[in-house]
C-alpha cells in the first residue's frame, strides 16, 4: 500500500488572519472613500459649476473633516448629522 504525500493541515495564525482582514477591510475603505470623493467632485462641478480651484479647496476642508473625525476631535457620525440638521435642515437618511 502506498503512503500518500498529504501536507499537514497547519491552523492559521490568528494574528496572521487578523491583519489579512485588516488589510482588507482597508482596502476596500480606501475604495469607498476613492468612489465617494469623485463623485461628490463630479456632482460639484458637472451641476454647480465648481472649478479646480474650488474643488481643491472641498478636498482640503474634506480632509480636515475627516482628519478631525479620525483624531477624535468629533465623537461620532452622529456629531455631522446633528449640525447638518442644526443649521442647514438637512437630514442624511440612507
Amino acid at each position: 500500500m502506498k503512503k500518500k504525500n498529504t501536507i499537514p493541515k497547519r491552523r492559521i495564525n490568528p494574528m496572521i488572519y487578523l491583519a489579512n482582514q485588516q488589510q482588507r477591510d482597508n482596502m476596500f475603505m480606501r475604495a469607498a472613500h476613492k468612489a465617494n470623493m469623485l463623485l461628490g467632485m463630479m456632482v460639484l462641478h458637472d451641476k454647480f459649476g465648481f472649478e479646480s480651484d474650488e474643488l481643491n479647496r472641498y478636498v482640503s476642508e474634506y480632509t480636515k473633516q475627516l482628519d478631525a473625525y479620525n483624531e477624535g476631535y468629533v465623537e461620532s457620525v452622529k456629531d455631522f448629522e446633528q449640525v447638518l440638521w442644526d443649521e442647514c435642515g438637512i437630514k442624511i437618511d440612507f
